[in-house]
């Protein structure tokens, strides 16, 4: 079943009343300024530390386990613990937002270390468990499944390396290797995954950039294949820090997570997906040196719709006797609904409301309910 995805409000006796709706667009401008971050919802994790417990686990932990019943060990490494995410989209692009106690992208460059780390967003983009692969194969906790891409980022050497996407549906290398002969056609195809078997790829939307040009209608784009450690390439997934490094934010396209072989988008508006949201770090900068990593609880039935906050308003009564419901223009499209109840409600349309954001009704000492769905 989809979330809810309706605003409800008592109208004619109430006055204006904000509204919360989930899974809303939202304008995020990558740029280190957190701001346009405020009205998103936040979702928190445990600060880490010393018999620190996230769900059995600990919160930052070794990546060297990989059973879905395992334990993996408590490793002291602040740059990778996770304590606030956030996630969001607009009409073209998903955002995640990372806030954590240490410093993200923390690497080192010198004659003997490099050091890598990785901001990540794991995603069942069909919301089926049947696809993908456990988040537990890759040394992430704690574990759940049906995660089919990711969008990442990468930092190495000292500094940013690349963002790309990356696809879990395949279980053996010949598998692999039909996946990375779909990719360069642009196909992604949504299968059973291992963790252990995966093409990455950095998308640019220019058809001579990448070593692969796609075809039709992706024309006016190309990728290349990518593995972990350089080089560089800087394609459409980005990412800005704040000054400390404590705050990020990411973007990822649409299109980069590609179509399937119907030529349907395989991330696209109305779709309903699952979100689970990863710090990794290498040793170098852990005092015993070891891997660590902290994966937050998943944001589950994340509805992609294509409306932003409908900001749906009431009116006190006008001197006439009439009240106005009102909503903000980026919602118009979205339908105004009505109940005389909320006991076994009965929605009914209100004629004309998808074509404007505000109706005038005449005051009346029964009580209506309304909201806004698609």
């Amino acid at each position: 079943m989809r979330p809810a995805r309706s605003t409800v409000l008592c109208a004619f006796l109430s006055a204006s009343i904000p509204v919360v709706f989930a899974a809303n667009t939202h304008n995020i401008v990558i740029d280190g300024d957190f701001s346009d971050w405020a009205t998103v919802p936040s979702h928190y994790d445990p600060v880490g530390g010393p018999g620190v417990l996230h769900n059995g686990i600990p919160d930052t932990h070794d990546t060297d386990h990989s059973g879905p019943n395992d334990v993996p060990v408590y490793v002291h490494h602040p740059d990778i613990d996770l304590i606030e995410y956030k996630f969001t989209h607009d009409t073209s692009n998903l955002y995640a937002y990372f806030r954590a106690t240490g410093v993200i992208g923390n690497t080192i460059s010198n004659s003997t270390q490099h050091g890598r780390y990785y901001v990540i967003v794991t995603i069942d983009v069909d919301n089926n468990t049947n696809t993908g692969y456990g988040l537990h194969e890759g040394g992430y906790y704690p574990t759940s499944y049906g995660y089919d891409m990711n969008m990442e980022f990468e930092f190495f050497n000292g500094g940013p390396n690349k963002g790309n996407y990356l696809n879990h549906g395949a279980t053996n290398q010949a598998q692999l290797d039909a996946a990375f002969q779909d990719q360069t056609n642009g196909i992604v195809r949504l299968l059973p995954g291992s963790y252990y078997f995966y093409p990455e790829w950095v998308w640019f939307d220019s058809p001579t950039t990448g070593t692969n040009r796609l075809p039709f209608p992706d024309d006016f784009a190309s990728i290349t294949f990518v593995k972990d450690k350089g080089p560089r390439y800087q394609g459409i997934v980005r990412i800005a820090l704040s000054p400390d490094g404590h705050q990020a934010e990411m973007v990822a396209p649409f299109r980069g997570f590609m179509r399937n072989p119907s030529g349907s988008p395989i991330v696209a508006l109305r779709k309903t997906m699952k979100i689970s949201m990863s710090l990794e770090a290498s040793g170098e900068l852990a005092p015993d040196g070891t891997w660590a990593s902290d994966t937050a609880d998943p944001i589950e039935n994340y509805y992609l719709n294509p409306y932003p906050e409908p900001g749906l308003q009431i009116s006190k009564v006008s001197p006439n006797g009439n009240v106005t419901l009102s909503w903000v223009t980026g919602a118009i499209g979205m339908q105004l609904q009505r109940s005389w109840s909320l006991t076994s409600p009965d929605w009914q349309p209100v004629s004309g409301s998808t074509e404007t954001n505000q109706i005038i009704f005449a005051a009346s000492e029964t009580n209506a309910f309304f909201r806004l769905a698609e």
